[in-house]
């Protein structure tokens, strides 16, 4: 029997932000970014045997080594980048962050940069910050690995001028063969990789092309999940909203949960769903956990699961 080293490797990179919050700019630049994001809230549902896997500068290796350890995130693996990530992001209460500027791309991550170990991990979730994952890497990790692959398609990238903008076809459609288990993106995010405002004709193509399960986020209104034969339309909650960023990975790091404990895919939709509601009460790193509370949530939200 295969010696599973982790139950979660992230692989994805650091951000670094510099946030203006109601026109107050920060002191310092903040840790944020998909994969920071789902690690922390992977870690604080209790998951402890995991890693986390991206590039970073010496500037801000020691804050990001300071900060893991404050957030308790177990364990980490760093590759060197002359660059670390990082956006200017302006905020205000209850309203989508705008990325203003791009402050800095990080290494792309190559094949040689992912150390086989974490291959055995139980899930291997890939949450990139700007494109540094790309097809080749995600078709090595697929054939390489019988671990169940998740996938976050942030659809960000920069362009010569470091200016923000989402990039037109999602990279795994085109250049590999491999499907992964689950693509996990919002309804602009399917819209943009498929061409298809239906979120239901969308994540059909996304499960012909690239997926086995495809769930596709859609804020207020729940959450939409097709495995291939039937769609699980999980309900929404109502919740009052701090800072909105952030919910679409703490949800992946909640639909992981339950795929580690076993749960059919519909109820790990609906703990993914509870999860990212506790996450938007919160802002940046800083928010609560109540696994009482979440896992009580996710019971309520399953009990209004609609099948078609």
């Amino acid at each position: 029997m295969l010696n599973r080293m982790y139950d979660i490797a992230v692989i994805g990179c650091p951000s670094f932000d510099r946030i203006t919050r109601n026109s107050i700019e920060s002191a310092t630049r903040s840790l944020s970014g998909p994969a920071v994001t789902t690690t922390l809230t992977a870690s604080k549902l209790g998951i402890e045997n995991m890693v986390i896997i991206g590039s970073i500068s010496n500037e801000f290796t020691a804050q990001l080594v300071t900060e893991f350890d404050n957030l308790g995130i177990p364990e980490y693996y760093t590759i060197d980048s002359a660059e670390t990530g990082g956006f200017e992001i302006e905020c205000n209460d209850n309203e989508e962050p705008i990325y203003t500027r791009v402050l800095g791309i990080p290494k792309s991550l190559g094949i040689r940069d992912i150390p086989e170990e974490f291959l055995s991990s139980k899930i291997i979730i890939l949450s990139p910050l700007l494109q540094e994952i790309d097809a080749e890497l995600v078709e090595w990790i697929v054939n390489s690995s019988d671990s169940l692959i998740m996938l976050d398609p942030q659809l960000r990238t920069a362009d010569e001028n470091r200016k923000l903008t989402i990039i037109s076809e999602l990279f795994v459609t085109s250049k590999t063969r491999s499907f992964i288990d689950y693509i996990i993106p919002n309804e602009h995010e399917a819209f943009l990789i498929t061409g298809e405002v239906d979120p239901f004709l969308a994540a059909e193509i996304i499960v012909d092309s690239i997926a086995d399960h495809c769930i596709i986020t859609l804020d207020s209104q729940g959450c939409l999940l097709f495995d291939g034969e039937k769609f699980s339309i999980i309900p929404s909650q109502t919740i009052e909203v701090c800072d909105v960023d952030g919910a679409g990975p703490a949800f992946v790091a909640g639909s992981a949960s339950g795929l580690l404990d076993n749960q059919l895919n519909p109820k790990c939709a609906a703990l993914g769903t509870a999860v990212a509601g506790f996450k938007v009460l919160g802002r940046g790193t800083d928010f609560q956990l109540n696994l009482t509370q979440v896992q009580r949530r996710a019971e309520e939200i399953a009990l209004d699961i609609e099948t078609r």
